[in-house]
């Protein structure tokens, strides 16, 4: 417990330190570059002025492993530093998202879509600046639910931002705007920011749940056991396991949109376990698996234009391989033909797809 105590305590230094710093430096796009007209007119001046200060303010930067230690048996006097430090660090990080969507090219702040995910990271940053300072239980637990609302309200994001392209689209944006780099810069910034909103949210959201099993099972047996997990983060994350997770569902996916999926052989280290957080790795292996999958459907399957279309367990399989001892890698192999040269200079943009309307979750416009 100690331990955890002397973490959250230096973590709050950090955080304090912060506040009373303000960098003198821009983030990104210089003031001139968003004027006050793109701003959503329901924040008063002063809310305003208040955004653009946090801008300026640097986030505090955490590993993993001062996330396990300060989570490490946590109790009430966890969560009470922990929501304290995130009332000082997550307007920071959400001020930078909002001065990110506002300085994107005017075609796409201008869509329905962006305008409203604006003004929902402008709501989530007025309600956690105004809540009161959660340092007792009471408004701990108030501060805490507020938390879980602005997660829930958050998940539809990636939405938002592939609709704003579809209206770009649909509004006759020519295609070399669509595509623009600025858009790619800002949108980079903006996705790996909320990761970070995100896994701080979560990782409180989890320690709430901690604290409560802790509590009760120091009660009943006097002592707190060591447990694989520290909030949302697994100590001992079987890479074989989450991989074969992925590879269920990127295989139900494939189905449902094309009618059939190869099969996936996993070799290399099964036993191989890392520190991580597991819903993460399944994201990104889900991502790479659906899109080795559809690739192969697509050249060899019915799909393709060959006479000897293949089906079922004749499709060339996907490979994964597993390796790696105190790091971790993953190589996916498939027979799915590759990237056109023509596509390589486009197949980082937010704003490019190659699968048809539709596709859902299977592909195109942030959602693989």
């Amino acid at each position: 417990m100690k331990s955890s105590v002397y973490t959250a305590a230096s973590i709050q230094c950090r955080a304090n330190a912060i506040y009373r710093t303000c960098s003198a430096s821009k983030f990104g796009f210089g003031k001139a570059d968003v004027p006050s007209s793109r701003r959503c007119m329901t924040l008063s001046r002063e809310q305003q002025n208040m955004i653009w200060e946090f801008v300026k303010v640097p986030e505090v930067q955490l590993s993993l492993n001062e996330i396990i230690r300060f989570g490490r048996n946590a109790d009430r006097h966890t969560l009470v530093a922990s929501a304290l430090f995130l009332q000082k660090d997550l307007p920071i990080r959400l001020a930078k998202r909002i001065r990110e969507l506002e300085s994107l090219p005017l075609p796409m702040y201008s869509t329905r879509s962006i305008k409203e995910l604006a003004e929902l990271y402008e709501e989530s940053f007025i309600r956690i600046v105004e809540h009161p300072p959660p340092k007792m239980k009471a408004l701990e637990e108030s501060f805490s639910s507020m938390l879980a609302n602005i997660k829930d309200k958050h998940k539809m994001v990636q939405a938002n931002i592939a609709n704003g392209f579809m209206e770009m689209t649909r509004q006759g944006v020519p295609k070399k705007f669509v595509l623009h780099e600025d858009i790619q810069d800002i949108l980079s910034r903006f996705y790996t920011g909320r990761i970070g909103i995100r896994v701080l949210i979560e990782q409180h959201l989890a320690l709430c749940l901690d604290s409560e099993d802790n509590m009760k099972q120091k009660q009943k047996e006097g002592k707190i056991t060591v447990k694989n997990f520290v909030g949302w983060v697994m100590t001992n994350c079987r890479v074989h396991d989450i991989l074969l997770d992925a590879v269920e569902d990127a295989r139900a996916a494939c189905k449902m949109h094309l009618k059939d999926a190869p099969n996936v052989l996993v070799d290399g280290n099964l036993d191989l376990c890392v520190q991580y957080h597991p819903e993460h790795l399944y994201i990104i292996v889900f991502e790479l698996i659906k899109n080795s999958l559809r690739a192969t459907v697509e050249l060899h399957g019915r799909q393709s234009n060959s006479h000897q279309a293949l089906y079922g367990d004749d499709l060339p399989p996907t490979r994964i391989t597993i390796g790696g001892g105190s790091d971790c890698y993953i190589r996916i192999s498939d027979r799915g033909g590759g990237i056109p040269p023509k596509s390589l200079g486009s197949i980082w943009s937010f704003g490019h797809s190659t699968a048809p309307q539709g596709m859902g979750e299977l592909a195109g416009y942030g959602h693989g």
